[in-house]
């Protein structure tokens, strides 16, 4: 009988993938989010998709009508609690739902690791500990189930993460390699974030996914080939220094089981790999360590800049280790278009064109403006960046500044910061970080409600408007070009 699990989170650019490959792998999935429908999700059916947190949901597969209210009148799935974590509601549907032995929950629930430390009293995480079902991160159940007993190749850093893995997902794909894929953005030929194979394989299956130091998250990976891009300060909200991420990283390049394929000229990465190549590995094993940096690219890409030409030369690297002849992974490479939120043309709005990225760490906005500038050499560019996360600000400051100070924009606009899952607790505004810039065509724009209508009057025909930011931007690119 197949497994049943229920996905915390399934919104999520990654649980979402997750979720997909384990229905395809045999699961029963169901899954819950504040909002579940989105462009991750559409590979779902509407009835595996739950609003909201309750702890009917890891009963679903039993009675949808508790799932779905609409389907049955006075349902207990129309009852919430007055606050996250109502322990009334969770004892109420405890009573209602006793006639359930063990054997009816569902087997695992896979949760978005945020929700441990910002919701710890979610309902359905009390239900599940009462009901001694099993509680695991969507990483962990990856880890554990779906890419057990498959090559794993896992691409790690804290820039470039998901240019990198798609291209190799594409590579190996037009390679014949049929991979199961599974990364945090989507991909215009697939129009997923996930790919599955198309037939069923004899030998051994490969598994390409999208690594992410935050929280240890990648940590449950244990692949057989690891590529790290680079290694900087990032997520002061859970790191509490630079010693800090490069131990995370150490750690997970030291499960590696079979390569080490690293950027030895990004500091960060150099020094972490040369600690990983000291450490003695298990009897009988042996680690290579391979320096992608140093390759000849050879290829014209369609994506400017040359940190997307140190991510092709990782996925040429990859390449070469499995054995792919040189012209397929010279062609597939010519041919990659990028992926959702990285550099992603979205339309044109009064005779200009509107792009919008992800990038919102420093290094990212100086790199993605060079290459914005490659591509648009005498075109007058807008700039519009809203900074994501109060920790980040803070900890970065000085980084931003000195970034924007010379970014390569005539125009830069910086709306209130995005704070994702953090309280503002005014220790640093978007203001501030503009007075220090100092610099006349920096702006500040203020809250995004606002941020269109003061936007529209300063774009003229022939600009370039790049809205960059992991927070709201995109909304407002495709808002723009809209309206």
């Amino acid at each position: 009988m197949a497994k049943k699990v229920h996905f915390l989170g399934i919104g999520g650019s990654g649980a979402s993938g997750a979720a997909a490959i384990a229905k395809a792998q045999g699961f029963e999935v169901t899954g819950c989010d504040l909002n579940p429908h989105n462009e991750f999700t559409t590979s779902f059916k509407p009835d595996q998709l739950l609003t909201d947190h309750s702890p009917n949901h890891l009963y679903c597969h039993l009675d949808s009508s508790l799932c779905h209210p609409e389907q049955s009148e006075g349902s207990l799935a129309n009852a919430r609690p007055t606050s996250v974590g109502d322990s009334s509601l969770v004892a109420q549907n405890d009573k209602s739902l006793a006639s359930h032995s063990s054997s009816g929950n569902v087997d695992i629930l896979a949760v978005t690791p945020a929700i441990f430390s910002l919701d710890p009293n979610n309902p359905e995480l009390l239900a599940a500990k009462e009901k001694d079902i099993p509680i695991m991160t969507w990483q962990e159940f990856v880890g554990q189930y779906l890419a057990i007993e498959k090559l794993v190749i896992a691409v790690c850093g804290t820039h470039g993460k998901t240019t990198t893995t798609a291209m190799i997902a594409e590579l190996l794909e037009d390679a014949g390699l049929d991979p199961t894929v599974l990364l945090g953005a989507i991909i215009p030929k697939w129009g997923t974030n996930f790919r599955l194979p198309k037939q069923k394989h004899d030998g051994r299956q490969y598994f390409v996914v999208e690594a992410d130091e935050f929280n240890d998250n990648f940590l449950p990976t244990k692949a057989d080939i690891s590529i790290v891009t680079n290694i900087e300060m990032d997520h002061p909200e859970y790191f509490k220094d630079f010693e800090a991420v490069k131990e995370s990283f150490k750690k997970f390049l030291l499960q590696t089981k079979q390569t080490v394929v690293a950027n030895l000229t990004d500091p960060g990465a150099a020094e972490v790999v040369k600690v990983v190549m000291k450490d003695p590995v298990k009897p009988g094993t042996s680690l290579q360590f391979l320096d992608y940096s140093r390759n000849e690219l050879g290829v014209e890409l369609q994506i400017p800049g040359e940190f997307n030409r140190l991510n092709a030369k990782a996925a040429m690297q990859v390449g070469l280790l499995l054995g792919i002849e040189p012209q397929v992974i010279k062609q597939s490479l010519q041919n990659f278009t990028g992926t959702s939120k990285r550099f992603e043309y979205i339309g044109e709005y009064g005779g200009a064109k509107v792009y919008s990225d992800f990038g919102h760490h420093p290094t990212e906005i100086e790199k993605t403006m060079e290459a914005v500038r490659e591509k648009f050499p005498k075109e007058r560019i807008l700039l519009v960046y809203q900074p994501h996360m109060f920790s980040r600000t803070k900890a970065l400051f000085d980084d931003f500044v000195r970034v924007f100070q010379k970014v390569s924009a005539e125009r830069t606009f910086i709306l209130d910061i995005y704070p994702s899952r953090e309280v503002d607790t005014g220790l640093v505004t978007s203001k501030q970080l503009v007075d220090t810039i100092q610099k006349p065509n920096v702006s500040y724009l203020g809250p995004v409600a606002e941020a269109l209508e003061k936007i529209k009057p300063e774009i003229k025909p022939g600009d370039i408007v790049f809205f960059m930011s992991a927070g709201d931007t995109d909304k407002l690119a495709r808002g723009l070009v809209s309206s």
